[in-house]
């Protein structure tokens, strides 16, 4: 399993917008009326002077933390099985806070809350420093071209979300400044005012900030989204392929050995996810070159990303095997996305078992994506002695 961490507060910087904006809105000049009288009574859902930006929400509906923890006993039922009762199962996250909170909320649920002390798992963290190169979960941190390739690496998706941000955000902040009398809002105002009504669902369980727009102005916002991360690292950048490889070639490796009946968990960030699937191109678009017009809504695409990684998203791999009349044994994969099955293009369906495939063809299937999408370390112009793949997932 690869999964995202569980619900969270807004990151700094989206929380350092939020924060500016209704310093603004709250200025003893400024007279809010219709959509936005709400506000004057309204407080933010973390407290200003110490925000829990960046961290999981505990409380509501909605905790990041009970999502984690839920998600362990949910797999603890599937995957009983695969759990050794004479050893340590190692699990992994990356290096930062609310992955780790992730990881250990989930292995509440799934290995019991006394896990640590009775040794029956191991958290291994693995660091996003730029120095692991292949050997890593976040590619997006290791990849020296993706970080400082301005045009196609890391900020394409933010160049791109920009064009469709100054277009759709318009008509809204011509709308809105009508009711915040000596205000004029910028594009990047609109996005924050619709951030925080996501936000404040995941902390409080609901936000008047969501009826402030309207329906067709919030499949606008979810197609911002889907173009931010579609470009930023997903079938739209040139470096996601061979980003995602370095996880599934692991992943292949374990699904190959015959002798590992182990489980594996992974716990990472979104652009962590988007890139694994840029590489099993799940979700790619019709044409060859990948594109999201930034002009207007592509209604047909196949890219959503409320579909792929929502928070605490998750993809996950089944080995499954069948003996025959005969006591041969046969191998399949079966993906599933968020509870959802999926299959690699162009990999011909088991009769066996439904949304599966053989083995032997989808170990060919990752094999040949190198091919097609280039090796890590070459790709991302890291030094020859540079770690070119992942030697940590093993139990």
């Amino acid at each position: 399993m690869l999964s995202r961490h569980g619900e969270r507060y807004p990151t700094k910087n989206a929380g350092a917008r939020h924060l500016q904006l209704l310093s603004r809105l709250h200025d003893p000049d400024i007279t809010l009326d219709g959509p936005l009288s709400f506000l004057e009574s309204w407080k933010y859902f973390t407290d200003p002077s110490d925000p829990a930006f960046e961290n999981l929400t505990a409380s509501g509906p909605y905790a990041g933390t009970l999502q984690a923890h839920n998600t362990g006993n949910l797999f603890r039922q599937r995957y009983d099985h695969l759990i050794p009762t004479n050893r340590r199962t190692k699990f992994w996250s990356c290096g930062s806070e609310r992955d780790i909170e992730t990881a250990r909320n989930f292995a509440d649920g799934f290995f019991g809350p006394e896990w640590a002390s009775q040794n029956a798992a191991e958290l291994e963290i693995i660091p996003e420093t730029e120095d692991r190169a292949g050997d890593t979960l976040t590619p997006g941190d290791t990849c020296w071209r993706y970080i400082r390739d301005t045009t196609r690496g890391h900020d394409a998706g933010y160049a791109m979300l920009a064009q469709w941000q100054s277009r759709f955000t318009k008509p809204i902040a011509e709308r809105l400044a009508k009711h915040a009398s000596g205000l004029e809002f910028s594009m990047y105002d609109v996005y924050s005012m619709m951030e925080m009504c996501g936000f404040e669902i995941l902390a409080r369980g609901s936000s008047p900030w969501c009826e402030v727009f309207s329906h067709q102005e919030w499949l606008d916002f979810e197609y911002a989204r889907d173009v931010l991360h579609f470009y930023r690292a997903g079938p739209g950048n040139d470096y996601a392929g061979a980003m995602g490889w370095l996880w599934l070639n692991a992943t292949r490796g374990l699904l190959m050995n015959e002798s590992s009946e182990d489980a594996y968990f992974s716990f990472v960030h979104d652009g962590d996810i988007v890139p694994v699937l840029a590489t099993l191109q799940l979700l790619n678009e019709p044409l060859v070159e990948q594109e999201l017009p930034t002009d207007h809504v592509k209604t047909d695409r196949h890219w959503r990303t409320s579909d792929v990684v929502p928070m605490g998203g998750r993809l996950v791999l089944e080995r499954i095997v069948c003996e025959t009349i005969d006591d041969r044994k046969i191998r399949f994969v079966r993906l599933v996305l968020n509870d959802g099955f999926v299959r690699p293009p162009g990999l011909p369906p088991a009769e066996e078992i439904e949304h599966a495939v053989e083995l032997d063809y989808f170990q060919d299937f990752i094999g040949s994506r190198r091919e097609v999408f280039g090796d890590f370390r070459s790709v991302c112009s890291l030094t020859e002695d540079a770690p070119d793949r992942i030697t940590f997932l093993h139990q």
